[in-house]
């Protein structure tokens, strides 16, 4: 299988100039391909959002189109792709997390129902990053499950004495992702537990967001299980997981409410990596996170 960075495709499908002017000339050229149409084109499109290196990576670090993935993200990629057949070519595109929901006009509407621009338009078959399912996401998109994850408090190791409970992030200062699941959570804390002495929230990218912590310019951050306890074992040695906050959740891949059968295919794969004890998501996972996935869930599962 070869593997190359590109920007987005724009011819995925054959139609005479006629037939568009014939159809009002308002087609683009990109639209959201089914997994036939993939396979048919040998062609799997793949937008990931390198926001923490828990995840992926990619060089150079300003790119878009042309980069160069490394990662977990990267990796389960590479292995799903590989059961489309040979002569598939992975097409790999950089995007900002938060433009994996916007729609036509350049805007995440969390309490509007739309396909994200992204995939209606072609250009992503799919969004690879570990992806929560949350209520509003779901008007939107459609989530296949991979692993469940908690939401774990990290913080710097000398802060570690005033952090023991939930209780304890009211009025602290956090740093957080637009419209990442950590986002939604505090904001609706925000409303409710916390409203009397809010969390105070800081904008910024993921990976951005622990440095803050390690550094001491912010109170905390949170991080999904994989991302904390890659956080903790790879990237900064003065931070320290405390505790976990929130439910349960369901991390996976995102796709089109309609690629039902794509959606298919990799529910099978996902499966299939968890039950064999010797696959390919089992050894990657106890590489980068120190555990294996069933080990994993197993974990996830048990933290109450």
């Amino acid at each position: 299988m070869r593997v190359r960075a590109v920007g987005p495709v724009r011819g995925g499908y054959q139609v005479g100039l006629l037939s568009v002017l014939v159809l009002g000339g308002m087609l683009g050229l990109a639209q959201a391909r089914s997994l036939a149409e993939i396979q048919q084109s040998k062609e799997f499109r793949v937008c990931i959002a390198p926001v923490h290196p828990s995840l992926a990576e990619v060089t150079p670090p300003e790119c878009q189109d042309q980069c160069t993935f490394t990662g977990p993200v990267y990796e389960e990629v590479v292995a799903f792709a590989a059961t489309l057949g040979a002569e598939i070519q992975l097409k790999l595109r950089r995007v900002v997390f938060d433009a994996q929901f916007h729609n036509r006009e350049g805007k995440t509407v969390r309490e509007a129902s739309y396909t994200p621009e992204l995939l209606a338009s072609g250009t992503c078959d799919v969004y690879a990053s570990h992806f929560a399912k949350i209520a509003w996401r779901l008007t939107k998109l459609d989530i296949v499950t991979l692993f469940p994850s908690r939401m774990m408090v990290l913080v710097n190791t000398a802060a570690k004495g005033q952090f023991h409970t939930a209780a304890d992030l009211a009025g602290k200062v956090a740093a957080v992702e637009k419209d990442s699941l950590q986002h939604s959570w505090l904001q609706e804390q925000n409303t409710s537990t916390y409203a009397a002495n809010p969390v105070r929230l800081t904008r910024m990218l993921t990976d951005d967001g622990v440095k803050a912590v390690a550094a001491g310019e912010v109170d905390f951050t949170l991080l999904d299980s994989d991302g904390a306890l890659w956080a903790t074992r790879h990237q900064f040695k003065n931070t320290v997981v405390t505790f976990s906050v929130g439910p349960l959740k369901e991390l996976g891949w995102a796709f089109r409410k309609d690629d039902q059968d794509l959606q298919a295919a990799v529910q099978a794969f996902f499966a299939a990596q968890r039950a064999d004890p010797d696959s390919a998501l089992q050894a990657l996972w106890t590489k980068t996170y120190g555990l294996s996935l069933t080990k994993f869930i197993t974990l996830m599962t048990a933290i109450k």
